[in-house]
This record gives C-alpha cells, structure tokens and sequence, in this order.
C-alpha cells in the first residue's frame, strides 16, 4: 500500500527556461530548472542536459492538456518543439510521463542528443527512429526496468534515483552534492525521501514528482512540505521550486 498523500500543487508562479541561458556553451556554472513531474534541464559549465522531460501538448489548441492526457496546473516551461541544442538526454524508463510519446521524436529530430536509458527504453526510441549510435545503455533495478542517475563533472556531483524504493545499496551512496528527489508516494515517498537525503548528504535537495497535474492519481501526488519537515537544516539545504524556476551553483 502507499501512504496517502494530498496533491499538492507545485509552488507558483511558473517560471520559463531561458533557452539562451540552457543552451550557452560558454557557460561556467551549474544551472538547473524544474520542469514538473520527474523532469529537468540543466546547463552544466556549457552542456545542455534534459533528464526525462515531458514538455508538449497533446494538441496546440489546449496549452495545459498534458502529451500523456492529464490536465498541467499551468502552461509548461519550456517546449521541446523550441529546443535546438541538447548533449545529453537521460531517460530513467519508458513509462509515458518519463518519457514523452510527443517530446521524444521532437528531441531527436531537434538535436544531436546521445540518449542515456535503459534496454527498454533504447527500444521506444528505437521506435522513434533514433539511429543506434545515439543511444547508450544504464543498468536497471529489478522495478519496472527503471534506472537512476549519479552523474560526477566539473566542481559537482548529481544524483537523481528516479522511480524506485528505498534500497539497499541507496544508503551507501555517499558525496552527493545535488540530490534530484522523487518525493511522489508509489516511489521514495515521504520517509524515503527523508531517509536518503540524510544518508547521501546532498549539500542541495530539490523535490520532484509530484503537484504537476491535476490529478489525484497516486503517482502525481506528494507532500513537500512533509519532507522539508524531516530534512536536517531545510533551510539552507532544501529547494521547493516552482516549474521553470532556475536553481544555481558557482563551479
């Protein structure tokens, strides 16, 4: 059973990427917006990073109908059909709200993007036409064929665990600077969440998965606010961001 949990919507207002400002290659920092749901883009010291964006419309005539039919809480903050530079695009699995059925072909049409995600993954993008040296295979948990992302470069390290229970082997990852944390109850939930933003230490918390739509399906539910409660030092360390609101670091 999973803990009953309001869906609480995601703080507003909503902000808007900065296309010039994601797609810098002369960058020297680290900045990171919310894109609602799971989903993230970053410009890490000049290279552009989308991790499971799900940022079109199902139809131009309703700006806040969702690509995977449920209704947004406002308009998304960046669209992939305006996206014209990406280098890395890391999909953790192939459910649609990971990974888009209408941002995926846009993105590999859009861009020379490598695709980092998991054997069943790499076959929906197969699917979608993207040649086979574009994609690379992560390694999954047993779960839905699911996959998270600890990624090490310049002055910062970045884990985002995605779909998944607590495990195990979570609590021996240590030195994480940036923890990406699925708060949404069918996954780390509120305890889970507490427990692995202490056990890894992140110097930065950013909530994700969940008060993105308007629904009370379990898996668009989440309580922040619950977490922040059981995180040591919330103030300085934990960051509810709205949609399309940029968080950033000095390298």
């Amino acid at each position: 059973m999973f803990e009953v949990v309001r869906n609480l919507p995601a703080p507003t207002p909503y902000g808007s990427v900065d296309l010039a400002v994601l797609e810098d290659h002369h960058a020297r920092g680290f900045t990171v917006w919310w894109l609602g749901n799971a989903g993230f883009a970053i410009n890490w010291a000049g290279r552009a990073i989308l991790i499971d964006p799900i940022i079109e419309v199902q139809d131009e005539s309703d700006p806040l109908m969702s690509e995977i039919g449920l209704r947004l809480r406002g308009a998304l903050p960046l669209r992939a059909s305006h996206v014209t530079r990406a280098d890395l695009i890391l999909l953790t699995h192939d459910d649609g709200d990971h990974t888009g059925p209408k941002t995926t072909p846009e993105l590999i049409v859009r861009t020379a993007a490598t695709f980092v995600g998991t054997e069943r993954t790499a076959r929906k993008l197969r699917e979608h036409s993207l040649s086979e040296g574009r994609i690379r295979l992560a390694r999954y948990t047993v779960r839905g064929d699911c996959c998270g992302f600890i990624v090490r470069g310049p002055g910062l390290s970045l884990w985002h665990p995605d779909d998944t229970d607590l495990l195990e082997e979570h609590l021996q990852i240590k030195g994480i600077d940036l923890l990406l944390l699925p708060i949404a109850p069918h996954v780390l939930g509120t305890q889970g969440s507490i427990a692995l933003a202490a056990s890894c230490g992140a110097q930065h918390i950013i909530p994700c998965h969940y008060g993105t739509y308007d629904s009370d399906e379990y898996w668009c539910t989440g309580d922040p606010e619950a977490v922040r409660a059981g995180i040591e030092n919330a103030d300085s360390r934990y960051h509810m961001l709205p949609i399309g609101e940029r968080f950033a670091l000095e390298l």
